[in-house]
């Protein structure tokens, strides 16, 4: 291509400049030649270095660059060429990290600068956004939508800038998906987006308890078992592949007992507890049934938690905001029919966890009842505290219902968060710290105060209550009689 200066006027030497180009990305090498009469040349190549001949070639950084070439004839007349060359830099700045499908903005700059030159941005070979650069060189290229993490370019009509990657994050969903209640069908769905972003790896905990480790590939659904009440946490992960960076999610679901379970059904009785009794046939048993819901909770089983508290409230005495659950039979010649202060203890705490468990406010309340229902009738003031009459018609002094019932109104007073039930709990065990030496035998117990020895069965119980109570109650006769009487059972009691 020729380009430069007109020709010399008539005398001096004619001369012209072709050159391999006059602009192009840097570092651009150019090679000019010079044409015309017969002369000498001398080459001035703008960058500070010469040239002799009628050939010159130079590398150029980014900007604009004048070469001039001087012709000199026999008779010593000159005549003079010039040609403007651009070497033109595209800088690329790699936009903010972002996540797969958002938009983002890359940013750059064209040196030396022209403004309104177009730019684009290439991405695999294809173009992707395009703007105009402005007087000062810069320019911004919006890509509404970011798949890939590159490598990215910027190019103008005659330069490209050096590739760059984008941080780019894949889109990761992670959620339990179904029914969370006991019986119900309940899966973890992950799945990563796009999938050659990489796989999923997966640590599912049960109760903070690791259940299951797994990789997959780009989608995942696992099932979970929903037998019985659980927390689980899964921490899904997505091992990167080369080119993306890493996503993590945190998914949670409680499975908890519906208020209207699968299958759940109130039927009158179901799961109650009856003792034969000599005389009286099989009786109620209101201690013993509650002690079965204490233990369907305990063991999360929702639909027989959920059968047996109802057919308990069935059963339930209403005396104005209280509430009794009564035996119908006589006992040791006692009247007809009688309730139990230990049984009402123990109904307040059964009640109050199967409320929440189940979600049911009128368990609740029914707890509230019972535990009424024990402080107006059932206590009787001893030792500078009170004590538990476990059965209502006699004043017996009786060591296991105290001590049962210590624990069972500790546990009411916080699930209700009751002032009132922790008071109670308090003044029982008041008494009972009190009275305590008066049951003591050394190494075995009394079953009621004034009474003789309990038979293993109960000394083992005492023992286990004495336990529970020591982990809760900082004062030393807990513990201490706790060991004492532990040693004295037999080697298979020891707990």
């Amino acid at each position: 291509m020729l380009a430069g200066a007109a020709p010399a006027n008539a005398g001096p030497p004619s001369v012209t400049i072709s050159e391999s180009a006059t602009a192009g990305g840097a570092p651009l090498t150019v090679t000019f030649e010079a044409h015309g009469d017969d002369a000498s040349y001398r080459w001035e190549l703008g960058n500070g270095e010469t040239a002799e001949g009628p050939t010159a070639s130079a590398i150029y950084g980014p900007g604009l660059w004048t070469v001039t070439v001087t012709a000199t004839a026999a008779d010593g007349a000159t005549a003079q060429a010039s040609v403007t060359v651009r070497s033109v830099a595209v800088t690329l700045l790699p936009a903010a990290e972002t996540r797969y499908g958002r938009p983002a903005a890359f940013r750059g700059r064209v040196v030396p600068a022209l403004s309104g030159e177009p730019v684009a941005l290439y991405v695999g070979g294809s173009e992707v956004a395009a703007a105009l650069a402005d007087a000062d060189g810069t320019f911004r290229l919006r890509l509404p939508r970011v798949r890939t993490p590159g490598p990215y370019q910027a190019r103008t009509p005659v330069a490209a800038s050096a590739p760059v990657a984008l941080r780019l994050h894949p889109v990761l969903r992670a959620t339990f998906v179904g029914a969370r209640a006991v019986g119900g069908r309940l899966a973890l769905a992950a799945r990563v987006w796009p999938a050659a972003a990489g796989t999923i790896s997966i640590r599912l905990y049960r109760d903070g308890r690791l259940l299951r480790k797994t990789r997959v590939g780009a989608a995942a659904r696992l099932a979970v078992n929903t037998r019985r009440i659980a927390g689980y946490r899964a921490i899904v992960r997505v091992e990167p592949a080369e080119g993306w960076l890493g996503a993590v999610r945190i998914a949670r679901a409680d499975v908890l007992c519906a208020r209207h379970g699968p299958g759940s059904r109130d039927v009158y009785g179901e799961g109650l507890v009856f003792r034969y009794y000599g005389g009286a046939g099989y009786q109620f048993q209101p201690l013993l049934s509650f002690a079965a819901l204490n233990n369907q909770v305990l063991q999360r089983r929702c639909v027989a938690a959920r059968r047996l508290a109802s057919a308990l409230r069935a059963r339930a005495v209403r005396s104005g905001d209280a509430a009794y659950w009564e035996y119908n039979f006589s006992f040791e010649g006692g009247p007809v029919p009688w309730r139990s202060g230990f049984a009402q203890a123990v109904a307040a705490q059964a009640l109050a966890r199967a409320g929440v468990m189940l979600r049911d406010p009128a368990l609740s309340a029914l707890a509230a009842a019972s535990f009424r229902g024990l402080r107006r009738t059932l206590l009787m003031g001893l030792a500078g505290g009170f004590w538990i009459r476990e059965y209502g018609f006699t004043d017996q002094v009786i060591l296991n219902a105290q001590l049962q019932s210590i624990i069972s109104l500790d546990s009411y007073a916080t699930i209700a968060e009751s002032a009132a039930a922790r008071r109670l709990a308090r003044e029982l065990a008041d008494a009972a710290r009190r009275l305590l030496p008066r049951f003591d035998l050394g190494c075995w117990a009394r079953y009621q105060l004034g009474g003789a020895a309990a038979s293993l069965h109960y000394q083992t119980y005492h023992v286990e209550l004495l336990r529970r109570i020591a982990a809760t109650h900082p004062e030393p006769i807990w513990r201490r009689t706790y060991l004492r009487w532990r040693r004295c059972l037999p080697q298979t009691r020891h707990r």
